[in-house]
C-alpha cells in the first residue's frame, strides 16, 4: 500500500473519531442550541488527466525476422555465424562449396575468348574480302562494257563476248557472296554476347554461393552443419532485427475502436528487469482473426540494452478512454446520493453541495462537469456525514 493510501485512510479514521468528540468543536444557533462541526479533511480541485487503462496480455516478437535460403543449391563449406550473434547486413553468413561452379566458370570464360578472337578475325578480313572483291567486279565490268563494244563493231568473235560475260557473271556471285559475308560479322558479334552471358550467369551463381545476411541483427537460428546440402527453400540462418523489438497483443471489439495509430502504451515485461517501456502502436488489424473474433496489434518500443527477447511475455497498458484538462478530484470525494452523485466544497465553515456529472474516472481520480473551479476546496475526508450547509471544520489539507 502506498503512502498516500496509508495516510489518507489514516485521516479518514481520524475525522470519524473527531466527528464522535466533536462537542468542544460546536457553536450556538440563535436558539441556543449546540451545533457540531464535522471535522473534515480538503484538497483543492484541479486540472488533470484521467485515463481508463486496460491491461492486455501479448509477446515480444522481432521487429523483422527474415529466413535466409540460397539461391543456389550445394553443399556447405563453412558457417561464419552462431546463434545470438550481431551481423551486419552484407555479412557473410554460409559459405557453399564453389568447385563445380569454378569449373564452369572457366570453361565459360575460355567459351567468350574464343567467339571473342573469331569476331576480331572476321572483324579484319570480311572488309578486306569485299574490298577485294568490288575491285574484280569493277575491273571485269569495264572489260565487259569495252568487249561488248568490240563485238558490236564487229572487233571480236562472238566465243570472246561470250568468255567476258560468264567471266562477268562470276564476279558479280563473288562480290555478292563478299557482301553476304558480313551476316557473319554479325553472327559473331551475337555469339560473343551469347558467351559473356554465360559467363555473368556463372558468375552470378559463385556470387550466389557466399550467402550473405540480407539486414543488421541478430543471428536467432541456424539451421545447417559444413558437410550438410542446402538448396532454394531451405532456410540455413534465421536473422532478426531485435532493437526496436513488437509487442504483439490482441483486442476485443469493444475495445479496437478505442486505439489508433500513433497512440503510446506501456508495456511491462517482468523477465526483461526493467519496471516499464514506453511504445508506440504501429499496426491494429482492419479485420477480426477468425478462430479468435480478436482484433491483432502490435506496438513497438525500444531495446537497446537487449534485455527484451523473442517470445516474452508482456503486459500492455492502454489508455483507451482519457480525458485531459480536465477538472479533477480524488475519486472518493464524490457521494452517491440515490441516482445522482455530487462532492462538497468548503466555503468558510459551511460544506457546500455541488452536483456533479462523473465524466470519466480511474482507480485515483475522477473528470468531473459542475459548478465548481479549479482551486475549491473539496471533501476527500468526513464526505459521507455531510448535507448541505453543514458546519465542517478543515483538520487536514487546504487552508486549515
Amino acid at each position: 500500500m502506498s503512502q498516500v493510501k496509508r495516510r489518507r485512510i489514516l485521516i479518514t479514521m481520524m475525522v470519524v473519531v473527531m466527528s464522535l468528540l466533536a462537542v468542544g468543536c460546536g457553536s450556538k444557533t440563535d436558539e441556543g442550541e449546540l451545533v457540531k462541526s464535522i471535522p473534515v479533511e480538503v484538497v483543492e480541485a484541479m486540472r488533470d488527466s484521467v485515463a481508463i487503462v486496460d491491461t492486455v496480455t501479448g509477446k515480444i516478437i522481432p521487429k523483422r525476422e527474415v529466413p535466409v535460403v540460397p539461391k543456389i543449391g550445394g553443399k556447405v563449406e563453412r558457417v561464419a555465424v552462431t546463434v545470438g550473434q550481431k551481423v551486419q547486413a552484407g555479412a557473410l553468413l554460409v559459405q557453399l562449396e564453389t568447385v563445380d561452379i569454378d569449373a564452369q566458370l572457366r570453361q565459360t570464360e575460355a567459351a567468350l575468348e574464343v567467339a571473342r578472337t573469331n569476331y576480331d578475325n572476321l572483324e579484319v578480313q570480311l572488309p578486306n574480302s569485299l574490298k577485294l572483291a568490288q575491285a574484280s567486279f569493277d575491273a571485269v565490268q569495264s572489260n565487259y562494257d569495252r568487249m561488248t563494244y568490240l563485238f558490236e563493231q564487229g572487233g571480236i568473235s562472238e566465243q570472246q563476248y561470250e568468255g567476258m560475260k560468264t567471266e562477268l557473271e562470276v564476279a558479280a556471285i563473288n562480290l555478292d557472296n563478299a557482301k553476304a559475308a558480313q551476316g557473319q560479322l554479325d553472327m559473331a558479334a551475337a555469339q560473343v554476347k551469347q558467351a559473356e552471358a554465360a559467363v555473368d550467369l556463372v558468375r552470378t551463381q559463385l556470387n550466389n554461393a557466399s550467402i550473405t545476411s540480407p539486414l543488421s541483427g541478430t543471428v536467432t537460428a541456424v539451421s545447417v552443419e559444413p558437410g550438410h546440402m542446402a538448396g532454394p527453400g531451405m532456410p540455413v540462418v534465421t536473422v532478426a532485427r531485435l532493437d526496436p523489438v513488437v509487442a504483439e497483443f490482441q483486442l476485443s471489439e469493444g475495445q479496437i475502436n478505442k486505439l489508433k495509430i500513433g497512440d503510446q502504451a506501456s508495456i511491462r515485461v517482468g523477465a526483461a528487469g526493467k519496471d516499464s517501456y514506453i511504445g508506440e502502436v504501429t499496426e491494429a488489424s482492419p479485420a477480426a482473426d477468425p478462430r479468435t473474433k480478436a482484433y491483432q496489434v502490435k506496438v513497438e518500443l525500444p531495446n537497446e540494452e537487449g534485455q527484451l527477447k523473442a517470445g516474452m511475455t508482456a503486459q500492455v497498458d492502454l489508455a483507451l478512454e482519457e480525458l485531459t484538462d480536465a477538472l479533477v478530484v480524488p475519486v472518493g470525494a464524490v457521494v452517491t446520493k440515490g441516482n445522482r452523485q455530487c462532492i462538497y466544497l468548503v466555503d468558510g465553515e459551511k460544506a457546500i453541495e455541488c452536483p456533479v456529472e462523473v465524466l470519466l474516472q480511474d482507480t485515483e481520480k475522477a473528470a468531473l462537469q459542475g459548478d465548481f473551479k479549479v482551486g475549491d476546496r473539496v471533501v476527500v475526508a468526513g464526505q459521507h456525514l455531510l448535507q448541505d450547509g453543514s458546519p465542517v471544520k478543515v483538520v487536514a489539507g487546504g487552508d486549515r
